[in-house]
């Protein structure tokens, strides 16, 4: 079993490989690979229930009936947990300068945390999204750009800044 997609846009998206944890649900495994593959597998017997052409780094995140995901693309994505269909995609900023498309932003996440979905990047901002419509429900300025996925405990998120500057959000 392999999560690799037939269509590849680019060198490094050669790469089959895994980097984002898979997340397990309700019986079920959530994987996606860098190489273009979103997958949904029965925990007991290992078959593949759904898959979809969608590539990306970071874990899926699990909650109720939809799976959320940030792409290679720059791109956060609600996809049905049950059958694989897409509810949502929102596109985010691509470069620190869209202009002259450049220093481009990489983006860690998503996180859900009381109804918000949070996104980080590395020019340093954060965003929260709506789970139900992808709507940016807001955006916060933090001390420097993030590569770790944010952290959620108790209702509060925690930032790791590049910077080694921790920043908690209530």
């Amino acid at each position: 079993e392999n999560l690799t997609a037939v269509k590849r846009t680019d060198v490094v998206s050669n790469l089959a490989h895994i980097r984002g944890r898979p997340t397990i649900d309700r019986g079920r495994v959530i994987a996606m690979s860098h190489a273009g593959l979103l997958a949904a597998i029965d925990l007991r017997n290992g078959r593949r229930l759904w898959q979809r052409e969608i590539a990306g780094l970071e874990s899926p995140w699990v909650a109720g009936d939809y799976v959320f995901v940030l792409t290679n693309d720059a791109e956060i994505a609600a996809v049905s947990r049950n059958d694989g269909r897409i509810h949502w995609v929102r596109a985010l900023p691509r470069y620190e300068d869209p202009k002259k498309l450049e220093d481009p932003i990489i983006w860690t996440g998503p996180v859900l945390a009381s109804d918000r979905l949070i996104v980080a990047g590395s020019h340093g901002w954060a965003m929260a999204i709506s789970p139900y419509s992808g709507r940016i429900i807001g955006q916060v300025k933090l001390p420097s750009g993030v590569s770790v996925p944010p952290v959620v405990a108790d209702g509060i998120v925690y930032f790791l800044a590049n910077d080694a500057e921790l920043v908690a959000y209530r």
